[in-house]
């Protein structure tokens, strides 16, 4: 009899959670119920139940949740499951070139395990954006391009869509991606692997104003290197036929051209040759002066960047290119991360029982233009004997050699250009007469006309208030 009561009470209770469940077969939302609450008797009366009762709907006896409704495991698992490969992160790898681009898609724990989950080849760089809003994420994909050709401009494209790019470093990518078999499919899952694995660095994406100085640093450059070009033209021109010019004669000047010229008898084939070597040297040489203009009135325009003027041996060119280069000074933490990114600082190799290693110097890594013009500011320290560092050079150069001393002066000269564009003290400061020398240049460079264009009087007015501006006394 007590069994009897003790099965009818198991059962109304069974009874009553089924009553509360409004669909049995609904269970999104359920917690699961411990197996343990249902007693093994009860389940089999019930299975029994099912079977035998015409149209009884089955119950599950796996998990009943606290509110009355069922859980359906199977479905709250395929979308869980569907979560979370939703949310994983897909690394993109796209082979840029002018007009087409490949691109793969990799998903994984890390670069061993990634598959590609999509490649798509020779498409469209005009329709980039539409590509990328049809097979990209925004939360989850992370496109990785190569240092090169348009890929900062790319990177900008994607980044005005919400789509986050990285720019790997060419020189470290390009040893992965060209071995093997090398097509532009193949490159694109390569690129996404090496990002993968972090083999290869993530450079710096300048901005546009940043790229614009950039170009105006590079045409000035080329520039320079076309005048020194055609002047050697001419000079080789001239001892075919011995012909050698005074000394002090400007081949940038049309005295330059009638002195050759009254030199000889030249046939009116060779003159005509002349003129055109001439005109070459004197469209170099517009083309310099123009854009050396447009890096002084960048450089006035930034007063951050025109401090740099302080510093002995750095001028125009020298505080133009850091601005261009160096770009935002805050993504180098300390001085030591400018000075390798220059390539002042020393390298050292070893390995193996040698304990010591073997020192490199200076020129196996960093910037080789923007160090050349650092160095050129370090040899114009080292024949200045109005500056402390001169001193301190000569010490180092008579203990070791003057190549090391030039190095060592570039680094602190480095070390100076990052305190000051940080706003920290330096002590490595020109006197204010050497300074307002380097500004009376600078105002003769500027001309008269652009002088009064800029509201000076004259180059007296100009001086004062560049000093009063980068914070020298007068």
């Amino acid at each position: 009899m007590n069994l009897l009561s003790k099965a009818a009470s198991e059962s109304n209770e069974t009874n009553s959670w089924v009553s509360q469940c409004e669909n049995p077969r609904v269970a999104a939302g359920c917690s699961r119920k411990p197996l343990g609450q249902i007693p093994d008797q009860l389940n089999e009366r019930r299975r029994k139940r099912t079977h035998m009762v015409k149209n009884r709907m089955p119950v599950c006896h796996v998990a009943v949740c606290s509110t009355g409704r069922l859980l359906n495991l199977t479905t709250t698992m395929k979308t869980e499951s569907k979560t979370k490969d939703k949310q994983e992160k897909r690394i993109i790898g796209v082979d840029m070139h002018p007009d087409v681009f490949s691109a793969a898609a990799l998903q994984g724990a890390n670069a061993a395990q990634a598959t590609a989950q999509w490649t798509h080849d020779r498409q469209p760089v005009a329709k980039l954006e539409t590509w990328a809003g049809k097979h990209l994420d925004a939360d989850t994909d992370t496109v990785v391009l190569e240092a090169s050709g348009n890929r900062f401009e790319i990177a900008a494209r994607l980044h005005r869509i919400g789509i986050t790019a990285v720019v790997l470093e060419s020189a470290q990518a390009a040893k992965v991606r060209e071995n093997y078999c090398n097509d532009d499919r193949h490159s694109a899952v390569k690129l996404a692997r090496v990002h993968m694995s972090g083999l290869a660095k993530i450079v710096w994406q300048p901005d546009a104003q940043t790229r614009e100085q950039r170009e105006v640093l590079f045409t000035h450059r080329n520039a320079v290197k076309d005048c020194t070009r055609h002047r050697n033209r001419i000079r080789s021109t001239l001892n075919e036929y011995c012909v050698r010019l005074p000394k002090g004669t400007r081949l940038t000047k049309e005295s330059g051209l009638k002195k050759a010229l009254s030199m000889r008898k030249w046939t009116p084939v060779q003159e005509a040759l002349l003129r055109a070597k001439f005109d070459e040297l004197w469209a170099a040489e517009k083309r310099r002066e123009e854009f050396g203009q447009v890096m002084l009135h960048e450089l006035l325009a930034r007063p951050e960047w025109k401090k740099l003027w302080r510093l002995m041996g750095i001028g125009v060119c020298t505080a133009c290119a850091l601005m261009a280069l160096v770009g935002n000074i805050n993504r180098f933490p300390t001085a030591k991360k400018l000075s390798g990114y220059i390539g002042v600082a020393p390298g050292k190799k070893q390995s193996g029982n040698d304990k010591k290693g073997q020192d490199l110097g200076i020129g196996y890594h960093g910037r080789s233009d923007l160090r050349a013009l650092i160095m050129q500011a370090a040899q114009n320290v080292m024949m200045n004997r109005a500056w402390p560092l001169h001193r301190w050079g000569w010490r180092l150069a008579l203990r070791k050699e003057r190549n090391v001393a030039v190095a060592a002066v570039a680094r602190k000269l480095c070390v100076s250009v990052w305190r000051l564009l940080k706003g920290h003290w330096s002590e490595l400061n020109e006197s204010a007469e050497q300074l307002k020398a380097k500004l009376y240049v600078i105002a003769t460079q500027l001309g008269k006309k652009q002088l009064k264009e800029m509201k000076y009087e004259n180059r007296e007015a100009f001086v004062t208030d560049q000093l009063q501006t980068i914070f020298i006394p007068t």
